[in-house]
């Protein structure tokens, strides 16, 4: 079984104030699949430096146990996920935790009833009743209406509205706990994703008369949007742009297109493409948040992306980026060509972009709330 068990303790600190003589137990149960994996690098490396708040991380891969109930024909692949969880999380009950902190609701309703017997808090990227709505996106079948659905709904609100606190990443987020879940307004706050902005601060560009660098990062080119953004990207002068997409996706030859498939998350490479680059598109169909556009902004680039998910909080109209309707050419290449045109524009929009990011995204400012909701949750 694969699984990764990690304990860390900066300087030595006691919590009088909060009632505990020791520094705060946590655990952290984090998902690895997708942006999850991001998610969890940089709240580990904003937390690292908290001295009061002793910390084990579990990551929760859903990996292959080679246990023999794998191998039982028939058996849903939901089910064996949920079972090869369980045991990723298994240790939880054998900790003795102050608080727990679970990224996402999934491993915390796995966790039964070691979950249930301390304080939590569960960070959402997005509800199950909003990926559910989203599912052709993302190649997922929603449970029909019947006795599965009604289960896992009532699993998942009870959950939820028995945390401490709830970590919506976005302001569509939180709208959905609170209205379809039934999550009380006091006990969810908006803490995005951050990003290390020491690590993304802009690096300055000459004014040179090259092309014009668009860069594009998504796994999945279609759901991010990426064919459209080569439609759109043929539409500008001959020689006036080149096109970079960072994608896992097949992608046909094109005059002034270049596909890397070999960059990971938060690598020097990947952070040197963003510096090297002069506007960012992510004009995607559908998206739960999109960790990328703000690692743009925190790079010091405009942002040309669709209002979806996590994105309407992520990219202001006109102030940090360019909004375009999902699917939409006409208006994604008329955005493309104003700011391929524009250099004051991109620098304008660029600038207000990293001043965003300073402000909501910032890696090691939302890791401090997350601590100190965490100290609450344990005193609570």
């Amino acid at each position: 079984m694969e699984r990764t068990l990690h304990t860390s303790l900066g300087r030595t600190g006691t919590h009088d104030v909060w009632g505990i003589d020791h520094a705060v137990r946590a655990v952290f149960c984090m998902e690895q699949h997708v942006g999850h994996a991001t998610y969890s690098d940089n709240l580990r490396r904003a937390l690292a430096e908290v001295d009061d708040i002793e910390q084990t991380w579990l990551d929760v891969r859903y990996a292959t146990t080679g246990r023999p109930w794998e191998r039982v024909p028939f058996v849903p692949r939901s089910a064996i996920a949920a079972l090869r969880a369980r045991d990723e999380i298994r240790p939880l009950g054998d900790l003795e935790p102050d608080v727990a902190f679970f990224n996402t609701q999934v491993p915390a309703v796995l966790g039964g009833r070691a979950v249930r017997r301390l304080p939590y808090v569960v960070a959402v990227d997005v509800t199950p009743l909003q990926y559910d709505r989203i599912a052709d996106g993302y190649g997922h079948s929603a449970d029909r209406r019947g006795p599965t659905r009604w289960m896992k709904h009532r699993l998942n609100t009870r959950v939820l509205t028995q945390a401490a606190m709830v970590v919506a990443w976005s302001s569509w987020v939180r709208e959905s706990l609170i209205s379809e879940y039934g999550v009380r307004p006091d006990r969810v706050v908006v803490i995005a994703p951050g990003v290390d902005t020491e690590w993304w601060r802009p690096l300055p560009r000459p004014a040179t008369e090259g092309p014009i660098q668009i860069l594009f990062v998504g796994g999945d080119l279609v759901r991010k949007g990426g064919d459209v953004l080569l439609d759109a990207f043929a539409t500008l002068p001959a020689g006036a742009a080149e096109l970079v997409l960072v994608t896992k996706s097949p992608v046909d030859p094109a005059p002034g297109v270049t596909v890397l498939s070999h960059l990971g998350p938060n690598s020097r490479e990947l952070r040197r493409l963003f510096h090297s680059s002069d506007l960012f598109a992510l004009p995607a169909r559908a998206e739960a948040f999109g960790i990328a556009a703000v690692e743009a902004g925190a790079a010091g680039l405009p942002v040309i992306a669709t209002s979806v998910g996590g994105l309407a909080d992520i990219v202001i109209d006109g102030e940090t980026g360019l909004v375009v309707s999902p699917g939409d050419l006409a208006s994604l290449a008329s955005s493309l060509n104003a700011l391929v045109a524009d250099r004051n524009l991109r620098i304008r929009l660029g600038a207000a972009a990293r001043r965003r990011v300073e402000q909501h995204f910032d890696a090691h400012r939302n890791g401090e709330q997350i601590a100190s909701i965490l100290r609450e949750a344990a005193c609570r």
